[in-house]
């Protein structure tokens, strides 16, 4: 009996044997790729403050006048842009206060200042196609070579780069060397009318020339004061002389400025000084 069964039992266990070879091949892919670990690496940015000591920074040769600019701008400009502006002739049409010779002009970016209507700019024009290409401007070469040989405080300063607005104001004079020249600085503010001084506006100054006199350099930096007004709007809360008797509001303004603490004005001209003494034109 059970030979005559054996046959039948080895043939189920056959096709059971079968079954499950089959069963696994359906499930195991042909050619089955070999699995990597992929790690994607995280990119983390890390802000590092700037140096205290850190080097001067150091502006590009310009092809205006072949100059090489150094300036330590330090707590004043994170950067600085360097661009030469192409000349602009009488024969373009152009107003007279935008005729120029090709000069180089360094933007400070980073600067503590951001909302004011000046931008932060220093200006390096060369003298003798200055005085060539405008006499407005060869009359501020003229007025600041008198006031460096002579230091004195006249009406209204020198001033470039000319603008199309008048100075009514000026306050807070000084005369500073810088590393190969001598200039003056002061704060000041242009309007084209009767205007409250504001933190807007106001702006410091620094008109030098190189002790070889080929460069003239202008520096326009905003400043701001607790004492003023946000901005040029007249709101009706002016002092009252403002509105009777303006050149009196100037005038005691002025004076007002004029002694207040150099730590007391944003940036401290303390340091506005420190940063353009280290002015150095090659």
């Amino acid at each position: 009996m059970n030979t005559q069964h054996q046959p039948n039992l080895d043939l189920k266990i056959t096709s059971i044997l079968l079954a499950i070879v089959f069963l696994l091949s359906a499930c195991i892919p042909a050619n089955t790729p070999q699995l990597l670990s992929t790690v994607t690496p995280v990119v983390q940015a890390t802000y590092q403050p700037a140096a205290t000591n850190e080097p001067p920074v150091m502006a590009s040769p310009t092809a205006a006048a072949s100059i090489h600019l150094t300036l330590d701008s330090t707590g004043m400009a994170t950067n600085l842009q360097t661009e030469t502006v192409a000349a602009i002739t009488a024969s373009d049409n152009a107003p007279y206060w935008q005729v120029m010779p090709a000069y180089t002009r360094v933007t400070l970016q980073g600067y503590p200042i951001t909302n004011q209507l000046n931008q932060p700019q220093i200006f390096i024009y060369p003298v003798k196609e200055l005085e060539q290409a405008n006499k407005e401007a060869g009359k501020m070469v003229a007025s600041l070579q008198t006031l460096i040989g002579a230091p004195q405080e006249i009406p209204e300063m020198p001033f470039l780069p000319l603008l199309n607005t008048k100075q009514v104001m000026h306050t807070q004079l000084q005369y500073l060397d810088f590393k190969n020249g001598h200039g003056l600085r002061y704060l000041t503010q242009y309007d084209q009318a009767q205007l409250p001084i504001n933190n807007r506006e106001l702006f410091y100054t620094y008109q030098g020339l190189t002790s070889d006199g080929k460069y003239y350099v202008a520096a326009v930096l905003p400043v701001t004061h607790p004492s003023l007004p946000a901005d040029e709007k007249v709101t009706g809360n002016e002092l009252a002389e403002f509105t009777s008797d303006f050149p009196a509001y100037l005038a005691n303004l002025t004076k007002t400025l004029n002694v207040q603490s150099p730590d007391t004005f944003t940036p401290d001209l303390t340091r506005l000084d420190a940063m353009m003494s280290t002015i150095e034109i090659q």
